[in-house]
């Protein structure tokens, strides 16, 4: 409701008209390298949380951490609170037998590595586009982001320092059991790990920022490489916001406001934001899906 509210309020002045035809008018190839960035990216991250099982010591394919990736986005773009991340580690068990809890940990490392990457990039990209012109609105959103990432890691390390000494004095062995995978999942990350999966996801941010960047090739909009690239990550970063499935609402009024600070009219940044949405809401929609039905049918088979 909180999502169709926002959206109504966006377009509510809106001339539709106008919008169709814009779009009617896009470069649909352009748009199609759009939607390959925007997977390859997917694929990517699905790389990224590969390595993290790896170091927890879960011995899965590829291909099938690519599925159950990509269905724990299809889930988090219909339900809100990010309920797909705990899908995504129900998968895995049903796959490998791994504790639920041991599988969260990677999850939690995933989202310390995303944050870590995707703040610094877009703090340098902002600048670029902006220079000394950096909208306070903007400033306060990178601050606020640096400060979630130190506190993060912060918890993170509180959590290993006291974690055991709860642990060995619980008289609930459940909620022990929990923790201790979960701090188990925490302590085998490698060190020599680290690098490659801060390069793995600086890539995979960089790769999901063309979407918007061949969004505006398919729209004739030419602002250069940067400011593209940095609209798309501000997209992104507020899919974390769990009040609304994949930030629905949340997501469509930031990037107007962003588009706008360049000047884009309100015809041109609402077709952006709607092929951006066809790529990062309804595919994900739409082959999720079908993917979601064809892991049901194939379940058992998907289980041996």
């Amino acid at each position: 409701m909180i999502s169709f509210l926002i959206l109504y309020w966006i377009f509510l002045k809106l001339d539709f008209f106008i919008l169709i035809n814009t779009l009617k008018n896009a470069n649909f190839a352009w748009f199609f390298v759009a939607l390959v960035f925007y997977y390859a990216s997917i694929f990517l991250k699905s790389i990224r949380w590969k390595l993290l099982l790896n170091d927890a010591g879960i011995d899965i394919k590829l291909k099938d951490v690519s599925m159950i990736f990509y269905l724990s986005m299809f889930v988090n773009s219909i339900i809100p609170a990010k309920i797909g991340d705990l899908y995504r580690s129900y998968l895995l068990k049903q796959k490998t037998n791994d504790p639920i809890s041991l599988s969260i940990s990677t999850v939690f490392l995933e989202r310390i590595f995303d944050l870590s990457t995707m703040i610094p990039i877009l703090l340098i990209f902002a600048y670029i586009s902006f220079e000394k012109g950096i909208p306070f609105e903007i400033i306060i959103t990178l601050k606020y982001g640096i400060l979630i990432i130190f506190a993060l890691i912060l918890i993170t390390l509180i959590f290993l320092k006291i974690n055991r000494y709860f642990v060995k004095n619980t008289e609930f062995k459940v909620v022990g059991n929990i923790l201790s995978n979960f701090e188990r999942g925490l302590r085998t990350l490698k060190i020599s790990s680290i690098p490659k999966l801060l390069f793995i996801s600086i890539i995979s941010w960089i790769t999901e920022g063309f979407t918007i960047y061949f969004i505006f090739f398919a729209l004739g909009l030419n602002y250069g490489l940067i400011f593209p690239i940095f609209t798309d990550l501000s997209g992104s970063l507020l899919t974390a916001v769990p009040f609304t499935p994949s930030g629905l609402g949340v997501v469509e009024y930031a990037l107007i406001f962003i588009l706008n600070l360049k000047n884009i009219g309100i015809t041109e940044s609402s077709a952006v934001v709607v092929l951006y949405r066809l790529i990062s809401y309804f595919s994900i929609i739409f082959f999720g899906t079908i993917l979601n039905f064809w892991y049901d049918f194939n379940l058992k088979k998907y289980l041996k």
